[in-house]
């Protein structure tokens, strides 16, 4: 049985699977959204239709964007280049300055009544390679599921879903077209290809 030790700054775990690691729970629950507005805007690597849902073996339509502007950004951003980006392109998101450089978005979750959210956190760095190392080290330390966006100095870092409920919540609130898509598989951070791109 292999043994792997999954730690982050705000918590610790240790998860024991035959198979490897299982990510952090952060307790929340995505809602259902429907899988044919998915599978719409995602293709094959090859530009094929009807991807598996897997990391590595599909990527998001640059139809999931059209009218947005993707362009890469290379300025240094603050937080309110994302709340605007919300303001329209989403609905009932709140958003919370945890401290400083941190800020907690919280989306509605499968019961936004009983106060359910799904809680995305921003950070904004120096520039863009900082915030490319310290998403990609939060992911890693968080495990499997865990994913993420990043745009110029800004990073965010979302629950642990599966790759589709992952996907679907970002095309539904239209993150992908904000900032590249990432999510930790069992070995590594991967990459899903998607209409913005950041080196």
């Amino acid at each position: 049985m292999n043994r792997c030790v999954v730690t982050s700054t705000l918590a610790a775990a240790l998860t024991l699977g035959s198979a490897g690691c299982i990510g952090l729970n952060a307790g929340s629950a995505y809602p259902d959204y429907d899988s044919d507005d998915v599978r719409k805007h995602v293709l094959t690597p090859n530009n094929g239709k009807d991807p598996s849902l897997s990391l590595g073996n599909f990527k998001f339509a640059d139809s999931a964007c059209e009218g947005i502007d993707t362009h890469t950004i290379r300025k240094r951003l603050a937080q309110d280049d994302f709340t605007r980006f919300l303001d329209k392109h989403s609905r009932s998101v709140k958003q919370v300055k945890a401290r400083g450089n941190l800020f907690w978005y919280d989306f509605p979750g499968t019961d936004p009544e009983d106060g359910d959210v799904v809680r995305l956190r921003l950070a904004v760095l120096g520039d863009s390679a900082e915030a490319a190392a310290e998403l990609h080290q939060a992911l890693l330390e968080h495990g499997p599921g865990w994913w993420g966006l990043r745009r110029s100095n800004l990073s965010i870092l979302a629950p642990r879903a599966s790759t589709s409920d992952a996907a679907a919540f970002a095309l539904h609130h239209k993150l992908m077209c904000w900032g590249m898509f990432m999510q930790t598989g069992t070995d590594d951070v991967y990459v899903v290809p998607g209409p913005y791109m950041d080196m």
